[in-house]
């Protein structure tokens, strides 16, 4: 049988059996290509005829489609066509299956990039050399190109992501040479990339190359200069001085004088606003410390235009803040909401200054300082009632009962639990009694009410299926199996914890399916069963390593170093903990540092005879950020510090 071999990551050259081969035209190619990144559902003929023949008479645009079709249909002996469904109104690619001999590069890219295999993440890292349909563009097709834009934004972005896993992952096992050779692509991809740099700062303090530090610094300030007109990150800049006054790096070359005039604000706005779209999409892959940098650089070219509105500049700060939340940066969030404050103020809009009270409490709740979280929370919660918002309402209620939760007064927690609840259910809000029943039984949980709290979370589940929250749905799965554990039944613990296993699988729910399988490695540890204990917990931080959640990797690490402990494995122990160590550094989390290089010296003295750190692990208070609001969630930490949400 004939091969059909398509690679559009580049320009787009179709051959078969290494013959090149023509389309019936540019758009059928594109055709083919939107069809396949939006495969296994059908596409209304008509809105298909509309993407890429917008404006041709109805008649035509039909009959253009027609062709392509038919033309796609007939490729390499009706290779692409098996792949195709085609009925009188729509349309619909498959995925491919094995036998199927066609090979797709941004097919087998995308499941290289989605597995947690290591090696195949060195196979995506190959694939992605080009963006998507590089250098092709379609006249009058506006439509088309609205949906290509986005689309190579996303593939560029899990690009770098996978890239950057990559570099971290070498470096957390010392494979300096690779670790090198994984930045440089990423550089290669985006040269102006400061996750790319920060890897390469990182690796050249660990390697001693001080010289390497400051040629890097140099080549990526210039070049931020030339490109932008900015300077690097804080983050970068704090990066690099911690390097120089460690003595890795030797003294810093003075930043490069601004050489380039201020560019028409035109220009300005059509960069910060592809770059903000490119922190969305970096978000979207979890590579959070890229689209901080992202967001932060769009704000500075915000600073240099004289047409920037104060509520878009808003809107980015708020952005910047959501993923500097997720970094677990905490001055630097404070910093950006009391600027997004002021912007509100400035601006008289009520809501958005609510809306922003209510990011400041949250990072106070945090970071400890209850009382100011408390009335910051209240603050909001007045100016919804006095603008006459309800749905505002019952998101500050729903903040204002975390601040408490959080600070273990579950009696005014469960008041504002109730309140929102009740509102939620006045304004008809489906969604939203989901998340306040949900929250409900997680108060009633930690007072002692296991079994009201089940009732709760079985109530909040059935309102997360009927509205089609499958992230609600593992998440009250998730706590219903909690309680469960709590009143001894370990079976419909389990059974609940499984089902939140599949359904987080079924919905790419991965940073839920990583603490679903952490969950189940505790409680078969908890039974003896060693065996499935280890394999939940290796699958739990294939996972991690796969979405880059860093935070949780070091945690799950040292869990995994406990359950080699229990089966006597200590020289995987010491390795596991070594690991952690690494990863422990790249968050910034000197705590669990410090408790982790306790354990190992322990471990080293006592020969393996170390008791088990139970008494470390202790139920931690976090949430997550649905659209109805925060949902409230209890993980298990090994370490002195938390799991950030």
């Amino acid at each position: 049988m004939s091969r059909l071999s398509l690679r559009v990551l580049g320009p787009g050259v179709l051959t078969v059996d290494g013959a090149v081969v023509r389309t019936h035209s540019a758009r059928t190619l594109a055709l083919l290509v939107y069809l396949m990144l939006e495969p296994d559902r059908p596409h209304a003929r008509a809105r298909l005829a509309d993407l890429l023949w917008q404006g041709v008479p109805q008649a035509s645009s039909r009959q253009s489609l027609r062709q392509a079709l038919y033309s796609l249909r007939s490729l390499a002996s009706g290779q692409i066509g098996q792949c195709l469904q085609v009925g009188p109104e729509w349309v619909q690619f498959n995925s491919l299956a094995p036998d199927v001999n066609v090979d797709i590069d941004v097919l087998r890219f995308l499941a290289s990039v989605h597995s947690t295999n290591e090696e195949q993440w060195h196979e995506a890292a190959a694939l992605y050399g080009a963006p998507l349909l590089e250098g092709r563009q379609l006249e009058s097709c506006p439509n088309y190109e609205a949906w290509l834009s986005p689309a190579r934004e996303r593939l560029h972005a899990l690009a770098m992501h996978n890239l950057g896993r990559l570099v971290a992952g070498h470096l957390a096992r010392s494979e300096w040479q690779a670790a090198i050779a994984s930045a440089h692509a990423m550089r290669e991809l985006d040269p102006t990339s400061e996750a790319a740099s920060q890897y390469l700062l990182r690796i050249y303090a660990a390697t001693n190359q001080a010289q390497a530090a400051d040629v890097e610094w140099t080549r990526l300030s210039q070049l931020l200069m030339q490109e932008f007109g900015i300077g690097p990150s804080t983050e970068t800049s704090e990066l690099y001085r911690a390097l120089r006054s460690s003595g890795i790096a030797h003294q810093p070359p003075q930043p490069p004088a601004l050489t380039i005039g201020r560019r028409p604000d035109a220009a300005a706005q059509t960069d910060t606003e592809s770059i903000v779209r490119a922190g969305q999409a970096a978000e979207r892959v979890h590579a959070f410390s890229q689209a901080a940098d992202l967001y932060d650089r769009a704000l500075k070219l915000m600073a240099q235009s004289q047409t920037t509105r104060p509520q878009r500049r808003a809107d980015v700060l708020l952005l910047y803040e959501a993923a500097l939340e997720r970094l677990g940066r905490r001055a630097d969030q404070e910093l950006i909401i009391a600027e997004a404050l002021s912007i509100a103020q400035e601006l008289g809009d009520l809501a958005l200054v609510a809306t922003v009270l209510l990011r400041r409490a949250g990072a106070c709740t945090y970071l400890g300082r209850h009382a100011e979280a408390c009335a910051t929370a209240e603050m909001a919660l007045q100016i919804y009632r006095d603008i006459g918002d309800p749905p505002g309402e019952a998101e500050a209620l729903r903040e204002l009962g975390f601040v408490h939760w959080h600070s273990e007064n579950h009696g005014a927690a469960l008041q504002c639990a109730r309140d929102a609840l009740a509102l939620h259910r006045r304004i008809g809000d489906l969604a939203g009694e989901a998340t306040a029943l949900h929250n409900l039984a997680e108060i009633h949980r930690e007072l002692g009410s296991p079994r009201q709290a089940a009732q709760w979370f079985e109530q909040a589940l059935q309102l997360h299926w009927a509205t089609r929250n499958p992230a609600g749905e593992i998440l009250s799965l998730f706590g219903w199996a909690h309680a469960l554990r709590q009143v001894g039944d370990l079976h419909g613990s389990t059974q609940k914890y499984e089902t939140a296993l599949k359904l987080s699988a079924l919905s790419g729910e991965r940073a839920m399916h990583s603490r679903t399988l952490h969950a189940l490695a505790l409680q078969h540890a908890a039974q003896g069963e060693l065996d499935s204990a280890l394999a939940h917990m290796c699958r739990a931080i294939e996972v991690d390593r796969a979405i880059g959640y860093a935070h949780a990797l070091g945690h799950d690490l040292v869990e995994l170093s406990c359950i080699h402990r229990l089966r006597g494995e200590m020289a995987q122990a010491r390795v596991a903990l070594q690991e952690a160590l690494v990863w422990f550094g790249f968050t910034e989390d000197a705590e669990a540092v410090a408790s982790t290089r306790s354990t190992l010296v322990e471990l080293d003295v006592n020969l393996g005879t170390l008791p088990m750190p139970s008494e470390l692990r202790r139920n931690v208070r976090s949430h997550l950020p649905l659209t109805e609001g925060k949902v409230y969630c209890v993980f298990e930490s090994p370490a002195v510090n938390r799991l950030p949400d």
